[in-house]
This record gives C-alpha cells, structure tokens and sequence, in this order.
C-alpha cells in the first residue's frame, strides 16, 4: 500500500509537464524541466525529509559525463570532415551504380549512428547525398529515406551510441562486450533484411542514372576536395577508431570517452586553436540538463512509490517470455510516442525490478529484459516521425532542400512499416534469447 499516493500522483503530472515542454517547439523545455525538478524535490524533500545529497544520487553521473565526452568527439569528426568524405568516398566505390551506392550509404550510416549522434550523421550526410542526387539528376528521398531508417538499427549496435543506450547501460552495467555479445548478430541480421527490402519495394521504382550523367558526377566529384587539413582528418580518423576499439576493451566507458576526449582536444589545439572552452560552447547543453532534470524526477517517482506499483502485479504467475514481450511491445509503442531517453528512464526501475532477485524483486533472467527494453526504446521511434529525432530532422532537410519524393506521409507509412517488421522480428529473436537464458 503506497504512503503517499497523493506524492505519486503530483510528482507524475510534473513528468508529463516535462514531456509536453520536450515535445512543444513553442516551450522553453529546458526552463521548465529545470523548474519541474527543483519543484519535484522540494515536494518530495519536504515529505519523505529527504537532503540535496539523495538527489544528487539519482544522477547517473556515468552517463553524463559519456554523453559530454562524445559530444565533444563528435564535433571534432565534424571539424574534421571525416563524414562528407565518407559519403562522397562510397559514391566512388560505387562506381556511380544506385543499389550499390544505397547499399554502402545505409550500412555505413549504422556503423556510424552506432558511434556518434544520430541527428549529426543526418545532419553532415543528408545535405551531401542531396546534392551527389541533384548532380546525378536523380530523386534524393529514397536515399534519405534508407538511412533514416537504418540509422535506429545503429543505435542498437553499442552502448554509447544514444543517449538512452549510454543511461540503459549505465544504469545495468553493460559495456560494449555485452552488446557485442548479444545483440551484433541481431542487428546486422535486421540491417540486411531491411536495406534488402528497401532495395525492393523502394529503391527498385526510382529511374536508373544515365550513364552520361554517371561519368559526369564520376569524374566531376573528389573526396579529397573535403579534406580542408589531411594531417588533422588522417590524426582524428584513427584516434576516434582506437577510440572504439578502447571502448571494446576497457571495462569503464566514461573513463574512456573522458580520456579520448580530453586528448583529442589537447592535440587538435595544434591544428585548430581551439581550446577546451570554445568545445564546451558547441555542447548541447540544454539536453544534459534535461537529462539531469529527468533523473531526478524519476528518483522522486521512485521514491513516491513508483516501483510498489508494479509490485503489486503476479508477475510471478506469468512466462519470463511473456514477461519480457509485454516489456518489448510496450516500450516500442511508447517511445514511438514518446522521446526516448524519457521512456527509457521511466522503464529502467520496472525492469530493475523484474530482474532483481526475489524477494526484493521477481528474479527473472536479465538477458532478455534488458534486450526488450533496448530494442523497443531504439526501434520503436520510427512508428512515426516525431518519435526519433533523427527523422523528423531528415524530414526537415528534405523539406528545406525542395526534395520531392520525401515528405510527411511517406516517412510515416514507410518507416512505420518497418517498424512492425522490427517489433516482429525483435520478438522472433527474443524467444530465442528466452529459451536459451530462461
């Protein structure tokens, strides 16, 4: 029986409050999550006579410090133009065929949304695929469309190549081993069927590229054109690669990200001037501070009694397979709806408690639960565009940039389909790991 339900309730409208500023492009988001969480606590201190000390223990300072640090990698991959000459580089190796060119630009966009933000790889590749189309005198919204799509199987890949992957992994201890372990075989299974299907029911009724226009753009474009300094592209090209290669090895990933990061900006001080404090204006610091506003929110649900709702529920009568495909198919639909990092977090204490050992908990296998809730919090934003970022931003440069064959409509039935096909063969491989872990 909870304490304080009237608590719960309060702390639970000051969550929605935040979720509606995130979701409003009219709202300040940050000031008001900011004024949620100072409300938040100071509600709950006063009633469970809680100190400033137990708040800052929600913080998942882990995270924080991974999601800074690879803020401040990624924006020296963008100085450096290692991106766009990637993008023009496949067009190269393509010989100027489509299939094949759409082929290497979605699997190179899921190896990269697996390292680096999701919206800046859309960012830096969507305006160079759209102007390789317009030289090619080709359509660019089914290219856009095939990477936008394969771009949440990327963030599936590692554990820091979101910010719901980076708290999720904190938040249980996961480091890159263990993704690689269970999910790489998954994931790339999931990126051949789709950028198979998508070559079929996509890509094959776009118009094949004149030859005449092939050798045109073949002999027109070099990749060596984007490389403004070679010293510091080739420099940080292979440090970001030993960076994910430590990431593999070294067991603590914000130790590894803050080592890296910091070492990166010493020695590129050489090449751009730049000092630590012009890298910390690029952070997007409103998102850190959304975050640390959610986590203490949350830890107030928490507290309010959040978990004992759950508690409450036989959980214990039901399948671990069952258990873990109801965490799977409500995550998925929630965070279609939802932003993810919020939904990841509000998720993070069910399964928590799913998984912890009895009688604290109902002690069933972890393996599939945190699969469940990884899979559905990534793939499921594409049930419609404003549920991952990175669509509705590649859903905005198309729109910016005239293209014709990329709007509203056919990002949402195309990527919504997907989707399904995701969820199903998400549960496919579930009772896989169920059988095998249970």
């Amino acid at each position: 029986m909870l304490e304080d339900p009237w608590l719960l309730i309060v702390i639970f409208i000051i969550f929605i409050i935040i979720l509606i500023s995130y979701s409003s492009k009219k709202l300040d988001f940050v000031t008001i999550s900011l004024l949620c969480c100072f409300t938040a606590g100071t509600i709950t201190g006063i009633t469970k006579g809680l100190t400033i000390s137990t708040f800052v223990s929600f913080i998942e300072f882990e995270a924080i410090i991974v999601i800074l640090c690879m803020s401040i990698i990624t924006k020296i991959a963008q100085d450096s133009n290692i991106l766009e000459f990637l993008a023009v580089k496949l067009f190269k190796i393509s010989k100027g065929n489509r299939k094949i060119f759409f082929y290497l630009l979605c699997f190179i966009t899921t190896i990269l949304a697996s390292i680096i933000s999701d919206v800046v790889v859309v960012l830096i590749l969507a305006p160079v695929v759209i102007r390789l189309c317009r030289f090619l005198k080709i359509r660019a919204g089914t290219y856009l469309l095939g990477m936008t799509i394969c771009i949440n199987i990327g963030s599936i890949i590692t554990p820091f190549s979101s910010g719901e992957n980076i708290i999720i992994s904190a938040a249980f201890n996961l480091d890159t081993v263990y993704f690689i372990t269970y999910y790489w075989v998954f994931s790339f299974f999931l990126l051949f069927i789709t950028v198979f299907l998508l070559d079929k029911f996509q890509l094959s009724k776009e118009p094949e590229i004149e030859d005449i226009q092939k050798k045109y753009v073949l002999d027109l474009v070099d990749a060596k054109v984007m490389i403004s300094d070679k010293r510091m592209f080739y420099f940080n090209s292979i440090a970001i690669i030993v960076t994910i290669v430590l990431f593999a090895i070294l067991p603590f990933l914000y130790l590894t990200a803050a080592f890296s990061a910091f070492l990166l900006v010493l020695i590129n001080k050489k090449f751009t001037k730049k000092k630590m404090g012009e890298f910390l204006k690029d952070i997007e610091w409103e998102i850190i501070f959304f975050f640390i506003s959610l986590y203490v929110v949350v830890g107030c649900l928490v507290v309010a009694g959040f978990d004992e709702l759950f508690k409450g529920i036989p959980f214990q009568n039901l399948n671990p397979f069952l258990v873990s495909l109801i965490i799977l198919v409500l995550v998925s639909f929630v965070s279609g709806f939802v932003a993810n990092t919020p939904t990841a977090l509000v998720f993070i204490p069910i399964v928590n408690l799913l998984v912890a050992p009895i009688p604290t908990g109902f002690g069933f296998p972890s393996i599939p639960l945190y699969y469940s809730l990884i899979i559905a919090v990534n793939i499921g934003g594409n049930l419609i565009p404003q549920g991952a970022a990175c669509d509705v931003m590649t859903l905005k440069i198309a729109q910016n940039n005239d293209v014709e064959n990329l709007n509203f409509k056919r990002l949402l039935k195309v990527g919504a389909t997907f989707a399904i096909i995701h969820i199903i063969l998400s549960i496919g491989y579930l009772a896989l790991l169920s059988f095998f872990f249970s």
